[in-house]
């Protein structure tokens, strides 16, 4: 029901509405939506190829840093084991049959060798040794040289006892900086660990090495060994977000409160940034030597890009995430800016539109007033013709209508005016020869029974009677000269016929000048004194003429008389005589339909004629109904 009302609702409001604003309101609708559908649809193909080669770029650049980065490991790796099959500093470092002064000279040997290790090492912020070999010697000097039991309580010791080498996570040193470490076994000539070379590298050093693809570094940064444990976190901690933010400047990564994550440490970090990638996601996703990108969904702050680079000559390898609404930060930017160049060019379409549809508009516009112009009778009113074909049409269509209905209204009006003369002058022939022969021969019978006097007055009211009913051709009279050529008729009928007439008028002072059709009153008198006369007391005939009663105009003439009535089921249809049918077709013919002769029994005996007519009062009324305009 509801559904039946809105239809109905909107397709009232369609009726009512402006074909500009229809065409205007569509044209700005269906140029919204292509508008919207093409940008959107232009929006993701852009975003998601933008995207792709975005990756593939960063994916690159991840491969070209892993492939120069990672050297400095490889130098690492060399480093502590060209110390560890360092001959010379094997056989110092043996010194369970040396006394203690040969112990002294050998750990200033072993030191010597530290120092010129360490010169030559580029990135390494630190070489040590870790042996119990001198424990029994004062150190007089700072060295590189500590005792077993400065590492002991160390998590990663019990790791290296499984292996001959490994990178060991490290605490802060006291300047705060991040540590990370490698760590060597030395072995005597018997085959058994005599210490330690444990080469200590910053945050700084390695970061350093991928500062020459500062793009790199944008985001979380890992660093995963061959197992897929992560060594280290690159980048800076933010404590409001749990993020990395990595800093412009790789010089100011080892400065101090930043955060150094490696082994267990590193996990831990990962995961209070990211509850997805971490070692077991990255031996899981990351293909053994291969690399690629992987969306990964469902972080806290949004969908997150993971590429992880091809792994170097050691099988270590670079991951890094990035937030994937920061990698299309600028292809949004974009995409606002096509939004809004859009937007502006669907107003200027819409402006341009509005002006084109009143353009086109115009025309119909103007056919709307000259129809409406038509509607009020202008029949001369015409339509320039258009630049346009089909308005051409319409317009050369509507001239010709128009000057159609012009010459068929002048048509109808000469053929009416033709039917109305030639039908007046046909039953005004019918009349008049019938009462003139019915004069003439009451004049003849008058001379023969009175003298010349008598005949002399009779012809005078005939005279009169002749001229009123002529009148010059015209076809309405005034109600006076009507009402005189009654009386000239009874007067004539009074003297011809044995019984009396008394004839009466009561008639309405403003009505008399009005214009009626003539030759309408003589017909029913004459009826009554041929007809309907009664046979024992003198006829009586009154004519009242008054307005009508109802809201409109009108004359109302009625004629009674005393006589002896209509026969039972009389109709006009069925009367002989012509004079009734003549005044009632005449009435019809002259003022429309709604007008006309009826005529009945009277309530107190005799019949009753009533005659409705329009009210002319002046020249201007009479010639707009002669002419048709009514």
């Amino acid at each position: 029901m509801r559904k039946t009302r809105w239809s109905a609702y909107i397709h009232q409001k369609l009726q009512q509405s402006k074909l500009s604003t229809l065409m205007v309101t569509c044209f700005i609708v269906f140029n919204l939506l292509l508008v919207s559908v093409i940008v959107w649809l232009a929006y993701q193909s852009f975003s998601a190829v933008t995207f792709t080669e975005i990756s593939k770029a960063r994916l690159a650049l991840l491969n070209e840093s892993t492939r120069r980065g990672f050297d400095f490991i490889t130098g690492v790796t060399g480093t502590a084991y060209g110390l560890a099959s360092n001959r010379e500093l094997s056989n110092l470092l043996e010194t369970s049959k040396t006394g203690r002064l040969a112990q002294i000279h050998q750990r200033r040997e072993v030191s010597r060798i530290l120092d010129h290790t360490m010169v030559v090492s580029e990135g390494v912020t630190s070489i040590e040794l870790y042996t119990d070999a001198f424990n029994e010697v004062t150190v007089t000097s700072a060295d590189r040289i500590y005792p077993l039991e400065a590492i002991a309580n160390d998590s990663w010791i019990a790791s290296l006892e499984k292996a001959d080498a490994a990178w060991v996570p490290l605490r802060e040193n006291e300047s705060g900086q991040s540590l990370v470490g490698y760590a060597q076994r030395i072995f005597d000539s018997k085959g058994g660990t005599v210490a330690y070379v444990f080469i200590r590298l910053s945050r700084a050093d390695i970061v350093r090495r991928f500062a020459d693809v500062p793009m790199v570094l944008d985001g979380n940064v890992l660093l995963v060994d061959t197992a897929g444990n992560v060594v280290m976190q690159m980048g800076k901690v933010d404590p409001a977000e749990g993020s990395v933010v990595q800093s412009d400047h790789p010089e100011n990564q080892a400065l101090p409160g930043e955060q150094l994550s490696t082994a267990q440490g590193a996990m831990d970090g990962v995961n209070s940034s990211s509850s997805i990638i971490d070692s077991a996601w990255i031996q899981e996703h990351a293909r053994p030597g291969e690399d690629g990108f992987e969306v990964v969904s469902g972080q806290p702050g949004g969908a997150q890009l993971v590429l992880y680079s091809r792994p170097a000559m050691l099988q270590w390898r670079l991951v890094q995430t990035i937030p994937v609404y920061t990698l299309l930060s600028p292809v949004r930017q974009v995409g606002w800016q096509i939004l809004g160049i859009a937007v502006l060019g669907l107003l200027f379409s819409a402006v341009l539109a509005y002006l084109f549809v009143r353009q086109i508009i115009r025309p119909l516009r103007q056919l709307i007033k000259r129809m409406r112009q038509l509607e009020k009778g202008d029949f001369d009113t015409r339509v320039q013709l258009s630049f346009t074909e089909e308005y051409a049409h319409l317009a050369y269509g509507f001239n010709h209508m128009a000057s159609q209905l012009t010459m068929l209204m002048e048509q109808v009006k000469d053929e009416s005016r033709a039917k109305r003369e030639a039908q007046t002058s046909l039953l005004e022939a019918q009349i008049k020869p019938h009462f003139l022969y019915n004069t003439l021969d009451m004049i003849h019978w008058r001379a023969l029974d009175y003298d010349a006097k008598d005949i002399s007055r009779m012809i005078v009211q005939l005279s009169k009677l002749l001229r009123i009913g002529l009148s010059g051709g015209r076809l309405f009279i005034r109600v006076r000269d009507e009402l005189e050529h009654a009386r000239c008729y009874v007067s004539i009928q009074s003297e011809r016929l044995p019984f009396s007439i008394q004839y009466q008028e009561r008639i309405d002072p403003r009505i008399r000048g009005c214009h009626i059709p003539k030759i309408i009153l003589q017909p029913f008198i004459e009826n009554a004194v041929m007809h309907g006369h009664p046979s024992d007391e003198s006829l009586r005939i009154q004519v009242c003429i008054d307005e009508a009663d109802d809201s409109v105009p009108d004359i109302i003439i009625r004629i009674t008389d005393n006589g002896q009535g209509l026969p039972e089921n009389w109709n006009m249809d069925d009367s002989r005589g012509i004079g009734v049918r003549n005044v009632h077709q005449r009435i019809q013919l002259y003022c429309g339909q709604r007008y006309g002769v009826q005529v009945s029994n009277g309530s107190s005996g005799g019949v009753e004629v009533k005659i409705k007519l329009p009210r002319i009062e002046t020249e201007e009324q009479l010639n707009l109904w002669l002419d048709g305009e009514k």
